[in-house]
């Protein structure tokens, strides 16, 4: 999508999410608030006393503006400031019990104004639409508010595990091959009778996959670990690690005595994850390389 077309869709997505919400209203929720001075509350009342400057820096307000909120919200007894007792200089802000009523009335009201925006959607839409606002507010920078899950892939999400390797590794790598080598991985999977010794994982939290990782029968005594995977965004917090140590838990428990697996040299990340998960590097080669500048690693695991 061209760049024009990626900010016109924001900016809709801007006015109808200010529509529905009523976020223009003098009175946000029939509080007798603006927007800003309810946003003021709620932060307050989340951490009491805290400095001005702080509460200032954290919502990225201008100082003139945060004081004419401030002596608004004062004047209603909402809140009140004082010099800091360790530093003169510096003022706190305390919420009063006035507003933590006020806060509690807008949590009320807001939840209730969410349930009424999802209750005609269906169960579906409202697991795709949570998945959606939560990935808007990890890609700005929000922390994530629940845990991920790893569990078995259900119907389906091996179809998920073969579109994102597919577009992952054409951004990231552009290997040609890559997508149909997937492809004819799951179709072998898919196509095994006895599935009782091989698996496929996802990691996933509020309804959205961030990873995979697959143990795939090879022979009585051997599995391969395939196609794990981590979302770009979903990186830097150990999941990789801990999609490999469930895959290799019940390699174990399902009776293989090793398991072997094909990366690329160029992988460096996933490298050090199945490193620090005991496999050791047994030989290279260009043959079998799916990365035309690159070699094709081959690692091994003994499971004892």
């Amino acid at each position: 999508m061209p760049a024009t077309e990626q900010v016109a869709t924001v900016r809709r997505f801007n006015r109808t999410w200010t529509e529905v919400t009523a976020l223009l209203d003098d009175s946000y929720l029939q509080s007798g608030l603006s927007l800003p001075e309810a946003r003021l509350v709620y932060e307050v009342t989340q951490r009491s006393p805290q400095p001005v400057v702080e509460l200032r820096g954290r919502l990225q307000l201008d100082p003139g503006y945060t004081t004419r909120l401030l002596d608004r919200l004062a004047k209603r007894g909402l809140i009140t400031r004082n010099a800091d007792p360790d530093d003169r200089r510096r003022q706190l802000v305390a919420v009063t019990e006035s507003g933590r009523y006020v806060a509690r009335h807008l949590a009320v009201r807001s939840d209730a104004l969410v349930a009424e925006l999802l209750e005609p959607l269906s169960t579906a839409d409202r697991e795709a639409l949570v998945a959606a606002l939560d990935t808007i507010a990890e890609m700005f920078g929000a922390p994530p508010e629940a845990e991920v899950r790893i569990r078995p892939a259900g119907p389906g999400e091996l179809g998920w595990v073969l579109t994102r390797h597919a577009q992952v590794y054409q951004e990231e790598y552009g290997w040609p091959g890559f997508e149909a080598a997937v492809a004819a991985i799951i179709a072998r999977f898919l196509g095994r009778a006895d599935q009782s010794r091989q698996r496929f994982w996802v990691a996933e939290r509020n309804g959205r996959l961030l990873g995979s990782v697959g143990c795939e029968f090879e022979d009585d005594e051997t599995a391969r670990l395939r196609l794990l995977l981590v979302e770009p965004a979903a990186r830097g917090h150990r999941l990789g690690v801990r999609l490999v140590d469930e895959c290799v838990a019940f390699a174990r428990a399902v009776g293989y005595r090793r398991m072997v697996l094909h990366t690329q040299d160029a992988l460096t990340a996933a490298r050090a994850i199945y490193a620090k998960a005991g496999f050791t590097l047994e030989h290279t080669s260009a043959e079998d390389s799916l990365d035309p500048a690159g070699l094709a690693e081959h690692w091994e695991l003994q499971l004892g």
